[in-house]
């Protein structure tokens, strides 16, 4: 009888350790959910109210409202208002915090592996709830970095999948969450930029063949296709056309700049001046440094790194390019940021323990601050004064900006630019504006901004029929409140904070 010889195997008696990815996902949920009760921003509100009454019989681009943004963007808050409005939006917003920590952790562990997963989990939950970063509230570029971030992992796997099925479904899916990131946010091709160049450089090393990178690119680009043909059918459904939504999306946004440059530069500095102050104090260029440093060098996933490097570039141009400079833009970062930590974990961990920790403090400091000093909300204390006052059937016009006033009214307005910039863009004569104000659809209600907005009005001649038709009957968090005569309204009693941290 042979004996049969075997090598011995040893059996770990050490527990298998838990991945704090799903951890920090949770976290991250958790945090934003302590601000589900706060007031709306004005994008918050704006984009309820006019995702509520998108319908195909209306008289402008979404319903009977305009505003530069995408049908996607729209549809998600459409979805949020279904659900019961402001808290579902928050729930939301929650949710695609949680899933673009997800994502962009199984991107990092695909190509960094286990540790740079939890390092991108750590700094991508960490600017996700950060105020410094605009973060708090729930815009469209929260609401676009989910797909982002699926767009990137779909990239990585095309690469890095040896199955062909697999190949073929990521580039697809490549593809898709590609065109879905730019119908949240029109700016935010990052996954493209990344796609491109990571693609490029695997097939120049010859990681994949020339063959395979051109049906890589078709099947992205059928789904890309694919995806927009369905959205714009879907708005066209609405009543939203798409060569209006595109001249929304981007022409305007060539328009608005321009009109930011001419009658806005004083603002746009003091915002900029306060985005290089949120950068700098967020620690992200600690992070960006270490990555430079370190992680570019040493790396030996040259590809993802240089297509990292690429988004990185991407993002600053389009941050800063279309002059406004509001917190929130930087959101759009995360990603990068988040897997420049990941990649530096591998070659330098101690640096990234380091940097990683200051931006977690930042954080956590940064969103205390939210509770020691709560976000001023004027719009919800004005609009909850005009509502408790209104009747049913009373209308509002805002001049200018202030969306978030309608939402806590509950009131429509007549006027078509809920936001100040469509308004001196599209209607820089307030032509439109005073033919609303002399037909049978005024206003039973005007809240005016500022002086700057009075002498606006008055240099267009449309300050003269609110002067003649419309009386003051308050002044709430600094926004003068007009009635129009002959409407008997009980008076204003506002109530709320006036003044807190702005996230501007």
């Amino acid at each position: 009888m042979t004996a049969e010889l075997s090598t011995p195997v040893r059996v770990s008696r050490r527990p298998a350790r838990l991945s704090a990815v799903p951890t920090i996902a949770v976290v991250t949920v958790l945090i934003r959910l302590l601000e589900i009760r706060a007031g709306a921003s004005p994008d918050e509100g704006g984009y309820l109210v006019v995702a509520s009454q998108w319908h195909a019989s209306g008289t402008s681009l979404y319903g009977n409202y305009w505003v530069d943004r995408p049908p996607l963007l729209i549809t998600l808050f459409s979805i949020a208002d279904f659900f019961g409005g402001l808290g579902a939006l928050r729930v939301l917003g929650a949710i695609a915090a949680a899933a673009t920590v997800l994502l962009l952790a199984s991107t990092a562990r695909r190509v960094f592996g286990r540790r740079a997963a939890t390092w991108t989990a750590v700094v991508a939950g960490a600017l996700l709830v950060t105020p410094m970063y605009g973060a708090v509230n729930v815009n469209g570029e929260l609401l676009a970095v989910p797909f982002l971030a699926l767009g990137l992992r779909c990239a990585v796997e095309a690469v890095q999948a040896t199955d062909q099925l697999r190949i073929r479904g990521a580039a697809l899916g490549a593809g898709v969450a590609a065109v879905a990131a730019l119908l949240v946010k029109q700016n935010m091709a990052d996954g493209i930029v990344f796609a491109a160049v990571y693609w490029i450089i695997a097939w120049r090393t010859r990681r994949i063949t020339g063959r395979r990178l051109a049906d890589m690119v078709g099947l992205a680009f059928l789904g890309s296709v694919g995806a927009g043909a369905v959205m714009l059918l879907w708005a066209m459904a609405h009543g939203s056309s798409p060569l209006a939504i595109y001249q929304a999306t981007y022409p305007f946004r060539v328009q608005a700049a321009q009109v930011i440059a001419d009658t806005s530069a004083q603002a746009s500095g003091i915002r900029l001046s306060h985005l290089g102050n949120a950068v700098v104090l967020s620690g992200v260029p600690l992070v960006l440094l270490a990555f430079a440093a370190f992680g570019v060098r040493r790396s030996r996933a040259q590809g993802v790194v240089w297509g990292l490097v690429a988004m990185a570039g991407w993002c600053a141009f389009s941050v800063l390019g279309g002059g406004s400079y509001w917190l929130h833009y930087l959101v759009e970062s995360v990603p990068v940021v988040a897997l420049a930590a990941g990649a530096t974990s591998l070659v330098a961990p101690r640096v990234t323990r380091a940097v990683a920790g200051v931006v977690v403090a930042s954080s956590l400091v940064a969103f205390g601050f939210l509770f020691v000093q709560p976000v001023a909300a004027p719009g919800t204390v004005i609009g909850d004064a005009v509502g408790k006052a209104s009747r049913p059937g009373d209308t509002i016009l805002s001049a200018f900006g202030d969306a978030d006033i309608l939402h806590a009214s509950g009131l429509s307005s007549p006027y078509p630019y809920l936001w100040s910039l469509p308004s001196q863009t599209l209607d820089p004569g307030l032509t439109l504006l005073r033919g609303v104000l002399l037909s049978p659809t005024a206003p039973t209600w005007i809240v005016i901004r500022s002086s700057g907005t009075i002498t606006r009005l008055t240099d267009a001649g449309a300050m003269q029929p609110i002067r003649d038709g419309y009386h003051l009957v308050g002044r709430v968090c600094g926004r003068s409140i007009y009635l129009r005569n002959g409407a008997d309204r009980p008076a204003l009693t506002p109530s709320g904070r006036c003044t807190g941290l702005v996230l501007s």
